[in-house]
């Protein structure tokens, strides 16, 4: 539910709400009804206080209060790191009486990670990626150029050192060069061949991402090289086409030496902690289990796909029930 607030010199509304022993998540949006905009808002639970830094506009506030028409940008997003306090009973039952043990703890993350193993980020084996492509001066191939998410960019410029950069994606923007389907990729470029090939949260949407790691390695030089990193774990996004979850061992079938691939590397990053919104007997340490957000692979084509051996002639239209299309880009 949602919750406004009002006084002589604000008007706040938490228009949603999440938490956990570790966190404290907040969205809504905040006006100032003096003269001027709000110049910074922070965020307390007791001692800890964070600034909100993601802001974004709420056109429905702005008209709703025109009067106090500062600024457009007074929706906002926020986290604060924390830790519960919990404090329950016991209630332990004899045949004559009740006994009552009251135990108070604070809340804590699982202890299941070990942080020099899993980290927040696919940074290791992509930095390694970016070196190789910049240190060689290597043809570099983005399947998955375009700009999509809000805050998102361009990753053309981490690769200054490449002797070129080609943008490739389903749609068309400033930072696509080709436009096609990826499971046909090769077809887009002719004799053309790159030396290395990359994607960033792109092989969930592909139908057919046994088709596309074919399809990588027809491009690529014997030698070259290719970084992948998709999803492990993630809520659904860019529906109906959000078709696949991977392992890092699944990653490493798709990259197999079958397909003509050697794996340099592949990791799990983000540690992630799964909750039922309904509880589920039997699955009461589920929270306790491996999760992970992303996964990441990095590996070198060390001989031709024998297309003889991998055959899959069905196109998107015959796997995809009529009329499905990846959702098309807001205008």
């Amino acid at each position: 539910m949602a919750i406004l607030e009002e006084d002589d010199n604000l008007i706040l509304a938490i228009d949603h709400s999440w938490s956990n022993d570790c966190g404290l998540g907040v969205q809504g949006w905040i006006l100032g009804k003096k003269e001027g905009a709000l110049e910074g808002v922070e965020i307390c639970v007791g001692d800890s206080c964070v600034p909100i830094i993601s802001w974004h506009s709420r056109p429905d506030v702005v008209g709703a209060y025109p009067q106090y028409n500062h600024n457009h940008n007074c929706g906002f997003i926020a986290y604060l790191p924390r830790v519960a306090q919990h404090q329950i009973t016991f209630k332990a039952k004899t045949k004559s009486e009740i006994h009552h043990k009251i135990v108070g703890f604070t809340g804590s993350k699982p202890g299941v990670y070990d942080s020099a193993t899993f980290t927040n980020d696919d940074r290791g084996l992509f930095v390694d990626f970016i070196k190789q492509v910049n240190d060689g001066h290597l043809r570099v191939l983005e399947i998955g150029s375009r700009i999509v998410s809000p805050g998102s960019a361009s990753k053309r410029s981490l690769f200054s050192g490449a002797s070129s950069y080609t943008g490739f994606d389903y749609y068309p923007d400033a930072n696509t060069d080709v436009v096609g389907d990826a499971h046909k990729l090769s077809q887009y470029f002719g004799n053309q061949r790159f030396d290395a090939i990359f994607s960033l949260s792109v092989f969930e949407h592909l139908a057919m991402p046994w088709v596309v790691a074919m399809e990588i390695n027809k491009l690529l030089e014997v030698g070259g090289i290719t970084f992948q990193s998709t999803h492990f774990s993630w809520p659904l996004h860019e529906s109906p086409w959000d078709f696949w979850r991977f392992s890092d061992e699944g990653l490493k079938v798709l990259f197999s030496p079958a397909l003509g691939f050697e794996v340099i590397g592949s990791s799990l990053y983000v540690p992630l902690r799964m909750h039922l919104d309904t509880f589920i007997p039997g699955q009461e340490t589920l929270v306790n289990q491996l999760g992970f957000g992303g996964v990441a692979i990095l590996a070198k084509k060390v001989g031709e796909v024998n297309c003889d051996k991998f055959k899959w002639d069905l196109t998107l239209e015959d796997v995809l029930i009529p009329g499905s299309h990846y959702p098309k880009p807001n205008t």
